[in-house]
């Protein structure tokens, strides 16, 4: 079989970064893509050394020329992993239309450009395989992340739809849904109103629910970023279902919200996080 190639998004740090190395170490031409490649030399340096086909290239996925450029560069991609994002974090009152419009141009748009891209040839060949990084707020929404929360559930919308009508050329599409990681991902939140310190009537639950989350991981614990990656090359290699959770925190969540009626599990998390807001 041929050597299958690889785009990887947002690959200079975290779950791109770590997948990126372990495809690659798997035998896969990997091409990753970031805003800044540079900063991830180290990555470059080791695939050099170990003699494996690893390629970092300037992409910005909220550009069409840069993609264009990029894909040009690639030529026919066997498999896609749209991981590249970032997350609008604050009270839904103090965001605007520009920060939705923000959030929705990296999480949506970006994913979007890079699939209509790739499907055609993908079609034409008979086979691909597309790996969406979604999140266990894919699935459920919480205070503050709502507009990291409607991205992630418009990629689960445009995903499972995907899986519906590509699927019979061959193609398949999977959604990766992890839960804390520990990668810089919470380093490049863009905060806003109440959670960038401003004076505001929501700055309680700010409070609130930074305490909340150590409920989530006692002890401190987190998934690392080479467990998520572990999950995308089975969803690649194996590809036996459309969802799959990582970690603790986001099987546990997502296990209990399909367990019961909406009420039931807001009441439920309440108790468990102490919530009284």
């Amino acid at each position: 079989m041929a050597q299958q190639t690889v785009l990887i998004t947002g690959a200079s740090s975290g779950i791109g970064k770590a997948s990126a190395k372990l495809l690659a170490e798997k035998g896969y031409r990997v091409f990753g893509t970031a805003r800044r490649p540079e900063v991830a030399s180290d990555l470059v340096d080791e695939a050099k050394k170990k003699g494996l086909a690893l390629t970092l290239l300037a992409m910005d996925v909220r550009d069409d020329a840069s993609v264009k450029a990029g894909l040009d560069q690639i030529g026919e991609v066997d498999i896609l992993v749209n991981n590249a994002g970032f997350e609008v974090w604050g009270p839904l009152e103090e965001m605007t239309v520009a920060d939705l419009e923000d959030q929705f141009a990296t999480n949506v748009s970006g994913p979007f450009r890079l699939m209509t891209a790739v499907l055609p040839g993908m079609r034409q060949r008979g086979s691909g395989v597309i790996v969406n990084l979604s999140s266990v707020a894919g699935v459920v929404a919480a205070p503050l992340n709502g507009l990291y929360a409607s991205s992630k559930w418009a990629l689960e919308a445009l995903t499972e739809c995907l899986h519906y009508e590509v699927g019979h050329f061959g193609i398949r599409t999977h959604l990766v849904e992890p839960g804390a990681v520990e990668t810089p991902f919470g380093d490049n939140r863009r905060l806003v109103g109440a959670a960038a310190g401003n004076e505001s009537p929501y700055s309680s639950l700010i409070t609130e629910w930074e305490q909340a989350q150590e409920k989530l991981n006692p002890g401190g614990d987190v998934t690392q970023p080479e467990a998520v990656a572990a999950v995308i090359l089975d969803a690649i290699e194996k590809g036996d279902k459309l969802r799959y959770p990582v970690g603790a925190d986001a099987n546990m969540v997502i296990t209990v919200r399909k367990s019961m009626e909406f009420e039931a599990f807001e009441a439920a998390m309440r108790q468990q996080l102490g919530l009284t807001w």
